[in-house]
C-alpha cells in the first residue's frame, strides 16, 4: 500500500495506530504523534518482527519439506514468506 501510493500517507499511519491493540499500542506511545507511517512499521518490525538472519532463513528454506497435513498451495506460500523474509534482510536480490 505503500509503495502504490493509492492512499494518502497520513490516511495509512492512522489506519495503523487505530488498527493496532494491546501491547503493541503501548510500544507506539514511544513514538512522537507525527512519526511516519515508515517508522511505525519499523518500530512494530523491531519489536515484533522475525529475528532470524537471512543466512538462516536460506537454510529454512532449502530444508523445508512439504508437511503431511499441508496442501500444495500452502507450502508454496510458505515457501514464498521465506523467500521474501530472506530478500527483505538482503540475502537474496529480488
Amino acid at each position: 500500500m505503500l509503495i502504490s501510493n493509492i492512499y494518502q500517507n497520513e490516511i495509512l499511519r492512522q489506519a495503523i495506530r487505530n488498527a493496532i491493540g494491546g501491547k503493541p499500542t503501548k510500544i507506539l506511545t514511544s513514538l512522537k504523534p507525527t512519526a511516519t507511517t515508515e517508522e511505525i512499521l519499523k518500530t512494530l518490525d523491531s519489536n515484533f518482527g522475525d529475528i532470524k538472519s537471512g543466512e538462516s532463513l536460506m537454510e529454512e528454506y532449502y530444508k523445508a519439506k512439504q508437511e503431511k497435513d499441508e496442501d500444495i498451495s500452502a507450502w508454496g506460500i510458505r515457501l514464498e514468506e521465506l523467500l521474501q523474509k530472506a530478500i527483505d534482510r538482503g540475502e537474496l536480490q529480488e
